[in-house]
């Protein structure tokens, strides 16, 4: 397995087929440095990047991986598309969205146990994710992509995209105190990680550091809040 330059954090990567995220940071590998997919995929993969309608991006994609089945590109669109392509136009359900599934350790009190054990399950051993690890050429390194990149969606949009943890004035945030104002509910959330024995310690591990590294990258390194929170709550970084 060859070696890459993270372009985000300089730090040397352990470079699977086809990963696309540096799973220090969650920055985005650059492109040159991805293995050639067939023209095929690639055509057909910009195909769907263009496409607005989930429903069907998720038919194109299915299509896909029935005539490519070994294409790991493929493989991950649609783990992270979740499922967009159920979204109702007469019901809003965030549930729909993939990193939704974190917002078990943010909002426990919205969801009834039933959703709890399923969120849980889904993180680690959900169909899509688990064909993916099966095409990874280095399943850790996947995994550890996968859960920074589900981290960084879900601090993007239930994080800094709320009212109610990214305080707001006029409809304006205020974006440099960010690093402040979002450090309670991660810190609240690392808690909740590492108290969950549902979980196994190393998939409490790697999901705690995983967020930690999104958290981190959403809100350019800047960590010193989270950090005092941590402490507060006795979250120790595994």
């Amino acid at each position: 397995m060859s070696e890459i330059l993270c372009p985000t954090c300089g730090k040397n990567v352990a470079h699977a087929e086809g990963a696309s995220f540096c799973p220090y940071c969650g920055g985005a590998l650059a492109k040159a440095a991805q293995p050639p997919e067939a023209d095929a995929v690639r055509a057909l993969l910009d195909q769907v990047a263009a496409m607005d309608n989930p429903r069907k991006k998720y038919d194109k994609l299915a299509q896909a991986m029935e005539r490519y089945p070994d294409s790991l590109a493929i493989a991950e669109e649609l783990l992270f598309l979740g499922r967009l392509h159920e979204r109702s136009a007469r019901q809003l359900d965030f549930s729909v969205i993939k990193s939704y599934l974190l917002m078990l350790y943010l909002e426990p009190e919205t969801l009834v146990p039933e959703q709890i054990a399923a969120m849980r399950e889904a993180i680690f051993s959900h169909p899509d994710l688990q064909r993916c690890l099966r095409l990874a050429a280095d399943p850790n390194a996947f995994l550890d992509q996968y859960l920074t990149k589900l981290s960084t969606q879900f601090i993007e949009l239930f994080l800094r995209g709320s009212s109610r943890y990214m305080r707001r004035f006029f409809g304006m945030g205020l974006e440099s105190r960010a690093p402040k104002y979002l450090a309670a509910p991660a810190g609240f959330m690392l808690a909740a990680m590492q108290q969950d024995d549902q979980l196994t310690q190393e998939q409490r591990a790697r999901l705690m550091r995983a967020f930690f590294r999104a958290f981190n990258t959403q809100l350019g390194g800047d960590t010193q809040w989270l950090l005092q929170e941590m402490q507060t709550r006795g979250v120790a970084m595994p």
